[in-house]
């Protein structure tokens, strides 16, 4: 996967780096709108692509959003410097927003075939960046002329049924896991660990060992003694983005980061109740139970 992502990141990085460059060349050329829609076009592909990408191999938020809205910012100032103030301004926020939103998408499809999703909008950069290098080279080209009039609108319609249909294949084939629609095994697995419980009231020393698994924590429902100290010892198999920190703010356990492998924690009940506690971005949940 990885090796794929540093592959999509190249293509993306070439084809922005020659869009800007033809901007640069033909900037006498560009007048006011078509500066500024080329310029928010470019930010968006760029800022939407590197987000998602460091959304993918990242194990929390904070880099991929940061390295996304930074790239995609200064990529639209770049590519709207030729053209002036509104055309960076445009390209600026046009890249900062996608550069946000391509590293949360990035974040959930990690678990969900990120390779079939990160091919799938890098086939549309390819697209998209290529009709503005196609734009830019051609438009005030006298030799050249693409007139798109020429192209009938039935093989538009019939490559988009194509590609959706395609689409729906892979989505309903073993290729893709839909989500909310796991397999038989993940629907054994999410069965045998949706509602299990340790009981360690009786204990001096209680300690739970929590295991991270595909469909949240396991065991999720633990009952403990008021002012007895607990330890968690909570096992993550792998990185991921949302299991990376771990949230119990009723007893101050606020964004514990939980590495891959075994993490130990260490809290004191001080009060009876039911309590939550969750991953880092709040969708996966247990209860404490405190008598």
């Amino acid at each position: 996967m990885e090796i794929f992502v540093y592959i999509a990141a190249a293509v993306v990085a070439i084809m922005t780096s020659i869009s800007i460059y033809l901007i640069y060349r033909k900037k006498e050329k560009l007048t006011l709108l078509p500066g500024i829609i080329i310029s928010s076009t470019i930010a968006i592909m760029a800022g939407l692509l590197s987000g998602s990408m460091m959304g993918i191999l990242a194990t929390d938020l904070f880099l991929p959003v940061g390295t996304g809205l930074l790239i995609g910012f200064f990529t639209g100032f770049l590519a709207g410097q030729p053209i002036g103030i509104l055309a960076i301004l445009s390209g600026a926020v046009s890249g900062l927003m996608s550069g946000i939103a391509g590293a949360i998408l990035g974040a959930f499809i990690q678990f969900d075939n990120p390779a079939i999703m990160l091919g799938i909008l890098l086939g549309l950069c390819i697209v998209i960046l290529g009709l503005v290098i196609l734009y830019l080279i051609v438009e005030h080209n006298p030799k050249v002329s693409i007139n798109t009039n020429e192209i009938p609108p039935f093989t538009i319609f019939s490559a988009g049924i194509l590609l959706f249909s395609l689409f729906l294949f892979l989505y309903s084939s073993d290729l893709v896991k839909p989500p909310g629609k796991p397999s038989q095994t993940e629907t054994t697995s999410s069965s045998s660990t949706k509602n299990v419980e340790v009981d360690v009231t009786n204990e001096t020393s209680p300690v739970v060992k929590i295991m991270i698994t595909p469909t949240g924590y396991s065991p999720n429902v633990i009952r403990v003694k008021k002012g007895v100290p607990v330890e968690l010892e909570i096992t993550n198999p792998t990185d991921n983005s949302c299991f990376s920190e771990f949230m119990m703010p009723d007893f101050n356990l606020n964004n514990v980061p939980i590495k891959k492998g075994t993490t130990k924690l260490t809290f004191t009940p001080d009060k009876k109740g039911q309590f939550t506690f969750h991953c880092g971005m709040n969708m996966y949940r247990g209860t404490v139970i405190v008598e």
